[in-house]
């Protein structure tokens, strides 16, 4: 009975299990690609020994810094069989924007891991081989020439993994590793094999021992950047969220229409006996069996977009999906969850109908509109709020999605401001320089003599080089440290609203924010990596990150990041605005290595940024997807219950065309009452999120009239999209059958 009652309505029964797959398919393929870059960075950490030593509070292994004078000590200790220091990287190409770069020392046990198919293994420095993916993306063989941070490096071999992370690197000698990555006599972990009988565990107390600085962990169990990690299992399930949350909406809407439609038929059932648990249990599992079918449907389609978004070039080595029992797991009862919600509340509402009530229901029609709402507004918008349960829901799953697009261009908008800003920048005549071709311009590293090359420029007035770090800590899981010159101009770009500037390499400013949250104030100590700094001023730039990070000296900043010699950016002023593209262009034609731009123009072309908008296009379309599903299950029960009237409009003449206009209209009035409701949730969420403790602070918004104009864009799109089908099939129906539909 249940099948046959949802294939009464195999429209609405379809569009309806639809939007519960593409929810259910959003949770498997987010959480697959989630639990893929957790497990590919991890076993590309730590597959050729026995432990793994990394930098204690690192926020992630790439910004793990620890002195090459460890391995001696380490591998004086008994049962330690070797000590392979290694050095990680990130950088960028066009063809493949996350290329990792390993660093080994040729002919350690670290370096055989990386398994020769093509030509030899790296034995000298120079040498780079690379993995079989990065090959075919770079479309490079062996004997090719790979330019690395402008650097040549001949390929004098192909590997393989079976990992794709590691398959889409190369291999380089360990002096090559630390050059690439600007790290001088430091390595980012050491990889340690243990002799044949050793106690694991003495041998890691051992190793913990020798500094605090130390953190060590079996490699196979090794979880690059748990804090990381799970931020990004948390950024999965809230984009899932959102799906969910429309497709919960627009199944509650669809079991409402249901009860609506089939009032007469339950007040029947109710009169010859049915009781209210049993009409319950009916109307309850149609939902269930509903979101059953929208499960697997889901899980397959979720599965399979994980492999579809692994395969794509470039960045499909970072997203490919590892699908597990767990994730079907959580799929199907994302689905039951779903069914559950959206059927409780119209399963409730059909089993308390009275029967003499219930069996006078004429339907067709919906509630009459009276008041103020008949006289405003024309027709199509009236005809909205007959059902107005059913207007709000579907407008409010809506809105969900429009609300997304609106907080996430805000977010967007805000992060290209304030990283336009940073330090000072984004003024006229100011110039950002950082490394060319990487991945993170968090990992940007610029040789500090490029900064005398600058200053000699007879076009620049200042060149102040600045350098950043992070830190995990208990209070903040990434807490930001800047190093600049305390004479730099772009020092003042730090208002100090308390105490002083830094003047030694002992001391530190902090940000309002940071301040706030350590719970320290001037004349206390702070400890930054096992380092102790007095705080001797406050400070307050109205930029969320900033205000929530520290300052040091330039020197004590590169010692802190392993980098003596380089630096993170330089912020270049020239005296005559007019000149600033001529310099950038100088810039760039005389140092390969680096990339400059127009500071207030710099962020928006970073490998970061593209990522971020490439996310928000595809939440983008996601959220159009869902929300045409869900428009156009609404505007289908509109017809369905409106059949009657419709017919009439028809019988006195109303051509198909009008008809369409009508319900089209209708259409684009719910989707833009939506695109309000949804601006308002999207500033909210926004609200919310930055209440969120320790990672609130570092967020901020920028709303502008584009974001709202885009918003209501979409909605209108969803409106005529949506409403397309549903107008067609109404302008198709006879006047005699309509007239007779019951």
């Amino acid at each position: 009975m249940v099948l046959h009652n949802l294939w009464r309505r195999a429209t609405r029964s379809f569009l309806t299990l639809l939007g519960i797959a593409v929810g259910v398919a959003t949770v498997v393929a987010l959480g697959a690609m989630a639990n893929g870059i957790m497990a590919n960075y991890s076993s590309a950490l730590g597959l050729s020994n026995d432990l793994l030593v990394t930098q204690a509070n690192s926020m992630d292994v790439v910004y793990s810094n620890l002195e090459e004078t460890y391995a001696e000590r380490i591998q004086a200790i008994p049962d330690v069989a070797n000590v392979d220091a290694g050095v990680f990287s990130w950088i960028a190409y066009p063809e493949t924007p996350y290329f990792l770069v390993y660093g080994y020392a040729p002919g350690s046990v670290a370096m055989g891991h990386y398994r020769i198919v093509e030509g030899k293994p790296v034995m000298a420095s120079g040498q780079v081989a690379i993995g079989r993916r990065g090959a075919d993306a770079l479309k490079k063989r062996v004997d090719d020439t790979l330019r690395i941070n402008g650097q040549p490096y001949r390929i004098v071999g192909i590997y393989e993994t079976g990992q794709g992370m590691e398959e889409s690197g190369g291999v380089v000698a360990l002096e090559d590793a630390q050059r690439i990555a600007q790290k001088e006599r430091t390595v980012s972990l050491f990889q340690v094999g243990l002799r044949p009988g050793a106690d694991a565990d003495l041998v890691m107390a051992r190793i913990a021992n020798l500094d605090d600085e130390l953190t060590v962990t079996e490699a196979a169990g090794y979880s690059s950047g748990e804090e990381w990690t799970g931020y990004l299992q948390g950024f999965a399930w809230a984009i899932s969220a959102i799906a969910i949350l429309i497709g919960g909406l627009g199944m509650m809407s669809a079991m409402v229409m249901s009860v609506l439609e089939r009032t007469r038929e339950i007040g029947t059932l109710r009169a010859v006996g049915w009781s209210r648990w049993r009409i319950l249990r009916m109307i309850l599992g149609e939902a269930l069996t509903l979101s059953i079918m929208g499960g697997v449907v889901g899980v397959v389609l979720g599965v399979f977009l994980a492999w579809l978004v692994g395969q794509a070039p470039g960045v499909g080595v970072l997203l490919a999906g590892s699908v597990d029992a767990g994730i079907i797991v959580q799929g199907m009862a994302t689905a039951l969850g779903l069914g559950l919600l959206g059927g409780l509340y119209p399963a409730w509402t059909a089993a308390n109908l009275q029967p003499v009530e219930a069996l006078r229901y004429e339907g067709g029609g919906a509630t009459q509109v009276t008041g103020w709402l008949a006289r405003i507004g024309n027709q199509s918008f009236r005809n909205l709020w007959r059902r107005r349960n059913r207007t709000l829901l579907s407008a409010t799953g809506i809105g969900i999605g429009v609300g997304t697009l609106v907080m996430l261009g805000g977010m967007v908008d805000g992060m290209i401001g304030e990283l336009n800003g940073l330090a000072g920048g984004g003024g006229a005549g100011n110039i950002t320089v950082m490394q060319r071709d990487v991945a993170d311009m968090s990992l940007s590293s610029i040789d500090e003599r490029v900064v005398r090359a600058l200053h000699a420029m007879p076009e620049v007035t200042s060149a102040s080089p600045f350098i950043l770090g992070f830190v995990s800590t208990p209070d903040m899981p990434m807490f930001m440290f800047g190093g600049l010159d305390p004479n730099s101009p772009a020092m003042q770009h730090y208002k100090v609203i308390e105490g002083r500037a830094i003047q030694r390499p002992n001391e530190i400013v902090l940000g309002k924010v940071a301040a706030e949250t350590y719970k320290v104030g001037v004349g206390d100590t702070l400890q930054v990596k096992d380092n102790r700094y007095k705080v001797v001023g406050l400070f307050a730039t109205g930029v969320a990150f900033e205000d929530a990070s520290g300052l040091l000296a330039l020197s004590e900043a590169q010692r802190l990041v392993g980098r003596p010699r380089a630096v993170t950016f330089i912020f270049v002023d020239v005296a005559d605005p007019i000149l600033a593209p001529a310099v950038v262009e100088a810039i760039n034609r005389r140092f390969p290595e680096a990339r400059a731009s127009i500071s207030s123009e710099f962020a928006q072309s970073t490998n970061d940024l593209q990522s971020t908008r490439g996310m928000t296009e595809a939440i983008r379309w996601l959220a159009l997807f869902v929300g045409g599903i869900v428009v156009a299950n609404t505007m289908i029960m509109s017809i369905f219950e409106r059949t009657r009237e419709i017919g009439t409009l028809r019988a006195l003449g109303w051509p198909p065309r009008r008809i369409i206009g009508q319900i089209l209209l209708e259409s684009l009035f719910l989707c833009l009452v939506a695109a309000v409701l949804g601006s308002l949730i999207g500033m909210g969420f926004f609200t919310l999120l930055t209440w969120t403790p320790m990672t609130g602070s570092y967020l901020s918004a920028a709303w502008s009239v584009e974001i709202f104009a885009s918003a209501f864009l979409t909605a209108g799109v969803l409106g005529i999209l949506g409403g397309l089908f549903p107008a067609w099939r109404a302008s198709r129906l006879e006047p005699a059958e309509a007239l007779r539909y019951e």
